[in-house]
C-alpha cells in the first residue's frame, strides 16, 4: 500500500496554466549522460484501477538530454527506465520514490536526473545433503533502514531444474530468503519408521537461518555481480509437541461433481492481525491440507465460483500452538441475502414523493477481501426496506447513494445491536441478519478560508483539507476526507456530530522543501492529527473558520529544494 502522504500528493492535481520539465539523465556513478533513458513523469490515481492516473513520457538523447511540455500541474512521481539501470536514491531521500511539484505556468530547467548501475545476485537452492532444489522461491527483503523505490523493488524468482536462481536488484542491504509455501495438495505425509523424517522445508534465510535475526545481510554495490551464494534449506523439527510443524487439514463438501474448489489460509499473530494470506485448490475428492504452519491465528474458508454460481464456506477460526487441526469440514453453500430498512429522519412528514435510493456494502478497512464476490446493492422501496444479495462472510461499510443534501448515517444496527463505527462484522457468516440504517439530515458545515504563514489567503489548488476524529482516518484516504480548497477557499458539508480534528496541508510547499518523510505512516498521521486544532461540531452547526495552512511537518525542518 502506498504510503498516505504520499497518496495526497499524487491525487493533488490541478486543471490549470500548464507547466513543463526538462533537465539531464546522468551515471551516478561515473557523471556522465545517459542516453535511451524512458522518463516517465506520473500522477494521479496508484490504484490498480489506474483511473485518474496522467502520464507523461520523454525519451533521453545521447547528451541525456529529456524534456516534456504542456503538463497539468501537480506533483508528479519520476520513474525513469533503462536497461540495467535504476534510479538512485536521493542524498537526503523525502520518500523512496523521487517526485518533482510543478506550479501553473512553471517551466522548470536544469533538472538533474541520476541512475545507476543495478546489482545482480545469483547463487542456488540446495536440501540438507547439499543436492539442488528446483522450483523453489527465492526473494529479497530490504534490511531495516534501506530506502527502495517502491518502482524499482526487487522482483522473487524460483530456481530452474538445478537449483540456481538470479535476482536483479537495486544497490543496497538484503536479506536473502526462501519462503515457505503452503499448498492444499500436498500428498499425505508418509510414515517413516527408520528414524528419517519428511517435514516440510521451513521458510529459510542464507545462509541456513530460520529468521532475519540469525541471517547474513547481502550487501550490493551498484553495477556488483554477487555470485555463488548457496541457501541450505531447514526442515521443521519433527519432534512430538515441536512448535513450528503444524498442519491444518480436512474436507470441502458441497461442490458440483469434478468442479475445482479453492481454498484460502488467512494467518497472523492474533485474529484482528491477519495480514498474511495463502491458498490453492483442493484435490478432486475435495480435501485439503496446508502443513509445516507455525503457530499463531488461523481462518479457513473455501470457495467454488462459476458463471452466476458462487459457493462459499463458513470460515473457521484456529489457534495452532501445541496440536495440528485436522479432520475440519468446510461446508460450500450459495453466499446469502441479508434484509434492512432505511429511516431517514423527517421524511415521513415531507409531501414530496420520497427519492430513489440503493444501499450497498463496500468492505471495511483492511479491506481483505480474498475470493469474495461483490455484493448486490439493494433499492429501497416506499417504506423504506431493502434485500442486499450475494453477501460472503466479511467486514462491510454500508453506503446509502444518494443521501439528502447535508445528510449523513446517524447510526447503523445489526440485529438490533449497534454496530462500532458503522462497521457491519459478517467474519462468521450472515446468517440471515437485519440492519437498520438511520440517516439524520442535521448535518454539521464548516467553511472558511485557508491562510499562508502571513496570515494572507492562501489561493493554490494544492491545499487539502482534513477533518478527522482519529489518525486511522487519515490512512484510509476515505472520498470525502481529505477534501479540496478552491481559490483560497473550503466548505465541507453533512459533518456528523463529533470532536474533530482540522486542519489544512499545503501540499505544494511540503513537496518543494522535500521534507524527510521517511518515518511511519502511523506515526506520521498521528503527528499531524495530535497537532491539529480539535474542533466540536454539533448537529446542524454553521461554523465559520480560517485554517492556517502546515507547510512544514511538526518538529520537522524542510531540506533545500532540488
Amino acid at each position: 500500500m502506498k504510503p498516505a502522504l504520499l497518496g495526497f500528493l499524487l491525487c493533488a492535481t490541478l486543471a490549470a496554466q500548464p507547466a513543463s520539465l526538462e533537465g539531464t539523465v546522468v551515471n551516478q556513478a561515473t557523471g556522465q549522460p545517459l542516453a535511451g533513458v524512458h522518463v516517465r513523469l506520473v500522477t494521479g490515481d496508484f490504484s490498480d484501477s489506474g483511473n485518474g492516473q496522467i502520464v507523461y513520457g520523454a525519451i533521453s538523447d545521447r547528451a541525456g538530454h529529456f524534456s516534456v511540455t504542456n503538463m497539468k500541474p501537480g506533483i508528479y512521481v519520476v520513474i525513469p527506465e533503462r536497461a540495467g539501470f535504476v534510479a538512485a536514491s536521493p542524498a537526503k531521500p523525502a520518500m523512496p520514490v523521487t517526485f518533482v511539484p510543478l506550479r501553473a505556468g512553471q517551466q522548470l530547467a536544469g533538472y538533474k536526473l541520476e541512475m545507476t548501475p543495478h546489482a545482480t545476485i545469483s547463487g542456488r537452492v540446495v536440501d540438507e545433503y547439499g543436492d539442488p532444489v528446483p522450483h523453489v522461491a527465492v526473494q529479497l527483503e530490504p534490511v531495516a533502514g534501506t530506502q527502495i523505490d517502491p518502482f524499482t523493488e526487487p522482483q522473487g524468482n524460483s530456481t530452474d531444474d538445478r537449483g540456481e536462481f538470479r535476482l536483479v536488484a537495486a544497490p543496497g542491504r538484503y536479506y536473502l530468503k526462501a519462503p515457505n509455501f503452503f499448498s492444499p495438495q500436498e500428498s499425505a505425509p508418509e510414515i517413516r519408521t527408520d528414524g528419517s523424517t519428511a517435514a516440510p522445508y521451513a521458510a529459510t534465510y542464507y545462509p541456513s537461518a530460520a529468521s532475519a535475526s540469525a541471517a547474513s545481510i547481502v550487501q550490493a554495490a551498484p553495477g556488483q555481480d554477487i555470485a555463488g551464494l548457496e541457501i541450505r534449506l531447514t526442515r521443521h523439527a519433527p519432534a512430538a509437541g515441536d512448535a513450528g510443524a503444524f498442519t491444518i487439514s480436512g474436507i470441502v463438501t458441497g461442490a458440483p461433481d469434478n468442479s475445482m474448489v479453492s481454498v484460502f489460509l488467512h494467518h497472523g499473530e492474533s485474529p484482528g492481525q491477519m495480514g498474511d494470506s495463502e491458498g490453492g485448490n483442493a484435490r478432486p475428492d475435495g480435501t485439503f491440507a496446508f502443513r509445516g504452519l507455525q503457530p499463531g491465528s488461523y481462518r479457513v474458508f473455501a470457495h467454488y465460483s462459476s458463471g452466476k454460481t458462487y459457493l462459499l464456506s463458513q470460515p473457521m477460526d484456529l489457534t495452532l500452538g501445541s496440536s495440528d487441526q485436522t479432520n475440519l469440514q468446510l461446508v460450500l453453500a450459495p453466499a446469502e441475502e441479508i434484509t434492512g430498512m432505511l429511516e431517514i429522519a423527517g421524511d415521513a412528514t415531507r409531501a414530496a414523493p420520497a427519492e430513489k435510493r440503493t444501499v450497498r456494502l463496500d468492505p471495511a478497512p483492511p479491506f481483505d477481501t480474498s475470493g469474495n464476490p461483490e455484493t448486490t446493492p439493494g433499492e429501497v422501496d416506499a417504506k423504506g426496506a431493502f434485500r442486499i444479495g450475494n453477501v460472503a462472510p466479511g467486514r462491510f461499510v454500508p453506503v446509502v447513494d444518494p443521501l439528502p443534501e447535508n445528510a449523513y448515517i446517524q447510526s447503523v444496527t445489526l440485529d438490533n445491536t449497534p454496530a462500532p463505527d458503522h462497521i457491519l462484522d459478517f467474519s462468521h457468516g450472515v446468517k440471515g441478519s437485519h440492519i437498520k440504517i438511520t440517516v439524520s439530515r442535521d448535518g454539521a458545515q464548516v467553511s472558511g478560508t485557508v491562510l499562508d504563514q502571513d496570515g494572507q489567503p492562501l489561493v493554490s489548488p494544492l491545499v487539502m483539507i482534513f477533518l478527522a476524529t482519529d489518525p486511522k482516518q487519515l490512512r484510509e484516504m476515505q472520498p470525502d476526507n481529505p477534501h479540496r480548497a478552491t481559490e483560497g477557499k473550503y466548505s465541507i458539508n453533512a459533518i456528523r456530530p463529533d470532536k474533530y480534528r482540522l486542519f489544512a496541508l499545503d501540499l505544494l510547499t511540503l513537496a518543494s522543501d522535500a521534507l524527510d518523510l521517511n518515518s511511519d505512516d502511523d506515526e506520521l498521521m498521528k503527528m499531524l492529527f495530535n497537532s491539529a486544532e480539535e474542533i466540536e461540531i454539533k448537529p446542524g452547526d454553521r461554523v465559520m473558520k480560517d485554517l492556517k495552512a502546515i507547510d512544514k511537518l511538526p518538529g520537522k525542518e524542510p531540506h533545500a529544494s532540488q
